[in-house]
């Protein structure tokens, strides 16, 4: 099997393990574990048949229990994503006929639905790709649309209708229960849905859209873990509100593998050289940032070590994304542009990503590390990509940098080799 073909492949594993997750959950928890008496209520209102309603709504978990298993075992992928895509179109429909409140859910319920049933079209299309190598179908070509479509639209609809036309006190109270926003709740309210539809919009037009599909899924996990600790009961949400984020994740990392498809405007947009130097100078800003914020990672790492080797190398990690994102300043003046003002914000999230990385263990961090230093090695290529052939002083400067991030994932992997083999020794 080629590496063209695992990678195709990825997607609908991501699509598949991240709605299949979403159905495991909803069956388990407000269905099985912890049923609301208003969820109850609404059973008792309208199950097709008669009987217990509290049966019935097992019954229920269980059914989507199993869905969701099989599609996370690849079983029946096509016939059990044909059943999701029924299901999520009544299940939208009745809930917005029988409680229109939900449709301004401030975690957005159902609108989350529209979402969760592009990336299930998408799995009716792909199956499981394992046997079709490379894309010829027009289907193919068409699940970046249908994915860019499901996710746009739900980030231009939580945007726009619960944070300007139909604000909801319980949004207002998710947010005051957080702490994290020290001015006006409402006006942060607004401020957020201008931003959640300007995204959905970018997203809709194909933009940027794997660099949009890592903020997406950065926001998912992050809106999921503040609102999950500060409001636990959106847990159990009978509507899934919280849940359903683990569907859109899914979503978001295969729009990530996908990109944006040919029928994206940045496709369109490509034979422009003024638009290969504004995405040239876009990258070179990312490419800036994550290496500002990844030095404030390894620099929190590095105090929280208690091996001096460990300790050592973090340091050094640390200094080389220093340097680099001085180098990646210089190159944005070089092409004309300036780097943008937000280096404080990109350290501070760095040093919170570095504590919470500590929590869970050196080897579980370097690990990470890892991982990371993998996924960045592919930046600098892809910025050199865009460069004119007269740029040669930037070719090799990211060249340089590429090299040094592929001697970072060396060190990291001999390090952790190293400590398995103390381990073992230790045993």
């Amino acid at each position: 099997m080629g590496v063209r073909q695992r990678e195709e492949e990825q997607v609908p594993l991501l699509l598949r393990v991240g709605l299949g997750a979403v159905w495991v959950y909803e069956g388990l928890v407000p269905k099985l574990l912890t049923p609301s008496p208003e969820l109850l209520a609404l059973v008792a209102r309208f199950q097709p048949l008669p009987g217990n309603p509290g049966a019935f709504l097992k019954a229920v978990g269980v059914f989507e229990i199993l869905l969701g298993l099989l599609l996370i075992r690849g079983r029946m992928i096509r016939s059990v994503a044909a059943v999701q895509c029924a299901l999520l179109v009544v299940f939208t429909i009745g809930i917005g006929a029988a409680v229109p409140h939900a449709l301004v859910h401030p975690t957005g319920a159902v609108s989350k639905n529209v979402a969760l049933l592009a990336a299930s079209l998408c799995l009716v299309f792909l199956g499981s790709r394992r046997d079709v190598p490379v894309r010829t179908s027009w289907w193919d070509r068409a699940v970046p649309l249908i994915l860019r479509l499901g996710l746009g639209f739900m980030w231009v609809y939580e945007g726009i209708v619960p944070k300007w036309l139909f604000p909801s006190p319980a949004e207002i109270e998710i947010v005051a229960r957080t702490g994290l926003v020290p001015f006006h709740i409402l006006t942060f309210l607004k401020l957020l849905g201008v931003a959640e539809a300007a995204l959905g919009f970018t997203i809709l037009a194909g933009l940027w859209v794997r660099g949009l599909a890592v903020l997406q899924a950065g926001l998912l996990g992050a809106f999921t873990a503040i609102v999950g600790w500060t409001s636990p009961t959106y847990l159990a949400d009978p509507l899934g509100s919280l849940s359903k984020n683990l569907g859109l994740l899914g979503g978001a990392l295969a729009l990530y593998r996908t990109g944006g498809g040919p029928w994206a405007l940045e496709s369109w947009l490509a034979p422009s050289p003024t638009w290969r130097r504004w995405l040239l100078l876009a990258s070179l800003q990312w490419n800036r940032l994550i290496e500002i914020a990844a030095a404030q990672v390894y620099r929190a790492q590095a105090r929280a070590a208690a091996d001096p080797n460990t300790h050592g190398l973090l340091e050094k990690l640390a200094l080389d994304e220093v340097n680099h994102g001085q180098d990646l300043a210089s190159l944005i003046r070089r092409h004309g542009g300036r780097p943008v003002p937000v280096a404080p914000l990109c350290r501070a999230l760095g040093w919170i990503v570095g504590c919470l990385t500590v929590v869970l263990g050196t080897r579980a961090s370097l690990r990470l590390d890892l991982w990371l230093e993998e996924r960045g090695t592919s930046l600098y290529p892809w910025s050199a990509g865009l460069l004119p052939p007269e740029a040669g002083i930037t070719a090799r400067s990211l060249l340089a940098m590429q090299s040094q991030e592929v001697q970072h994932v060396h060190l990291l992997r001999d390090h952790l080799r190293a400590m398995r083999a103390a381990s073992k020794r230790r045993r």
